[in-house]
């Protein structure tokens, strides 16, 4: 049976374009299974692609004038609407992708948490002018695991570009810790 799935190509696999849509807080593992799936897909011959919404938004703003953990505050309305404009143009670099045939599965890589999030990447995998339609997958990153979300952090958040170079590691760490709350 294993060899079966084999014997097709990727595209009988994937007939329509496809998106995979993440969802969970931050320092969950998103863009590890984001690169994973990347990998895995292109190397069984399915082209996929990511699109993280956090490069988008370290390229519209500067990041230490925004205020770094109360740009993530939902009561920042400034910045939701700036959030909600790079996950836009995400999309719309997504949609490019998917609708030029340049690949068959986009990632969509962002903490998607809220209905609104999940509901906007619905409405436009299914827009009217779609044809065909994007078929979408949300896959949930769950971690309530303290000692693993730590090492996440520490590992991988404090030495990302949001970080590196503008604060201590210390510095670094509480206002992630803060961006989660």
């Amino acid at each position: 049976m294993h060899t079966r799935v084999h014997q097709y190509s990727s595209r009988e696999q994937v007939r329509v374009p496809n998106v995979i849509a993440l969802v969970g807080l931050p320092a969950r593992g998103k863009t590890y299974i984001s690169h994973k799936l990347c990998r895995y897909l292109n190397w069984i011959g399915i082209k996929t692609r990511a699109f993280n919404v956090g490069d988008y938004r370290r390229q519209a703003c500067d990041f230490e004038k925004e205020g770094l953990a109360d740009f993530f505050d939902h009561s920042n309305e400034r910045a939701v609407r700036i959030r909600d404009e790079c996950a836009r143009h995400a999309m719309e670099d997504m949609g490019r992708y998917l609708d030029n045939k340049e690949g068959e599965v986009a990632v969509f890589d962002a903490t998607n948490t809220t209905r609104q999030r999940r509901q906007m990447l619905v409405d436009f995998c299914k827009s009217d002018e779609r044809d065909p339609k994007f078929r979408i997958f949300f896959i949930e990153s769950v971690c309530d695991d303290m000692d693993i979300i730590e090492s996440n952090i520490t590992e991988v958040k404090i030495s990302s570009p949001d970080y590196k170079g503008k604060m201590s590691e210390d510095q670094a760490k509480q206002d992630f810790l803060m961006r989660i709350e």
